[in-house]
């Protein structure tokens, strides 16, 4: 029996890692005092639509009840936690710090690190506009990399002002604008090019294709301070400037990165945007940024900052490098012929398994030798033995 498409089983040394990572990500959630929050699997789809953008609209599970109310499986989990705010939540004081760890549903092209049915995990700031939510946020995803075993994550930041500051230099509608933010995030730089050509001198041309091309820090946003039209995008400049000293403060310098082309695909990011990555997967492994227009929407006047992943995505980057992360604990003690022995034994907190088969002593020996375990146990004829195994 075949299993839909983008979905599969989970194995018990499988399941046991993958709850180890959703274990580690709650307890940083928690230490960062973010509450755990849970919504239902499937939305009303006008709450998911005031969200989403129309790459991850696209991609919804979508059904209608015996109402005929059209509903989808959530394909994030950022538009339910909005929708939670702002109605159960209206009167909470601010900020609100919000986790979850859930699962996501999405109609994709299924390969490597991209399922239809994951985890997705995170945290969503809500209520300040400030840099410091945009430094919490950013620095609670790097504290969760490096918890997961993952302590060589980089980090690519931007900040969507500033490439709007860029191209508003250039004579571009904003169909124009809209097209030249996709070729620039899909790394299209040939494509970029004829696009931008004629919309503005060759000069500024090149230098925004030069822009796109290049990661860094001071050296990429004076080049777009260079290049910058707007107040919006000064600001946004100098936001991630404080945020690149702060980060340094905490010896985050040699992992964070200013990219000019990372603009993520989902309508509501509004301005701080970043994204984690390593060398040993092909894909991002964490992501998110700023979306002050999305509670508004809801009617709820707040900003918000916030990311997630997918824990899937984490499990391959821990299995590319034979990490021994959530690997099943050793068993403690092996029990023959009496439950009583076997409760005193998990009562004191020890793993236990027990024999079913009546071994006999040397059995029993050989079979916890041969499991690396280090005590067995044998109740027999009222007497209960204890015996050390050695290699």
């Amino acid at each position: 029996m075949r299993l839909p498409l983008g979905t599969r089983d989970w194995l018990p040394a499988e399941l046991r890692r993958k709850r180890a990572v959703e274990h580690v990500l709650r307890g940083v959630f928690e230490r960062w005092a973010y509450n755990e929050v849970q919504t239902p699997n499937f939305e009303r789809f006008d709450a998911l639509e005031a969200g989403l953008g129309e790459t991850i609209a696209t991609k919804l599970f979508l059904f209608a009840d015996k109402t005929g109310t059209q509903c989808a499986l959530r394909p994030e989990m950022t538009t339910p936690v909005a929708r939670l705010v702002s109605t159960r939540m209206r009167e909470a004081p601010l900020p609100l710090r919000l986790s979850y760890v859930a699962p996501a549903y999405r109609y994709e092209d299924v390969q490597e690190g991209r399922l239809r049915e994951f985890t997705t995990a995170g945290i969503e700031l809500i209520g300040p506009d400030s840099l410091d939510a945009d430094a919490e946020s950013l620095f609670t995803a790097i504290e969760a990399m490096d918890a997961l075993g993952l302590g060589d994550t980089h980090f690519d930041i931007n900040h969507g002002a500033i490439v709007d500051g860029v191209l508003a230099g250039l004579e571009l509608g904003s169909h124009a604008v809209a097209r030249a933010k996709a070729l620039m995030s899909g790394r299209n730089i040939v494509a970029l090019r004829e696009h931008l050509e004629g919309s503005g001198s060759a000069r500024d041309v090149d230098a925004i294709v030069e822009l796109a091309m290049t990661r860094g820090r001071e050296n990429v946003l004076a080049s777009a301070t260079a290049l910058c039209r707007t107040d919006a995008g000064f600001a946004g400049i100098e936001r991630l400037r404080k945020l690149l000293a702060r980060a340094d403060e905490l010896d985050f310098a040699a992992r964070i990165n200013v990219d000019s082309a990372l603009l993520r695909d989902i309508t509501y990011y509004t301005g701080f945007i970043f994204e984690g990555f390593v060398n040993d997967v092909g894909f991002a492994l964490c992501g998110g940024g700023r979306y002050d227009a999305l509670l508004p929407s809801f009617g709820f006047a707040a900003g918000a900052v916030g990311w997630s992943l997918a824990v899937e995505r984490i499990l391959i980057a821990l299995e590319r490098r034979h990490s021994p992360f959530g690997a099943a604990p050793a068993i403690d003690v092996l029990v023959s012929g009496s439950d009583v022995a076997a409760a005193r034994e998990r009562a004191a907190g020890r793993i236990v398994r027990i024999d079913f088969d009546r071994l006999t002593e040397s059995e029993l020996l050989a079979e916890a030798r041969r499991q690396h375990i280090p005590r067995v146990v044998i109740a027999a004829d009222g007497h209960v033995r204890e015996l050390e195994v050695t290699s």
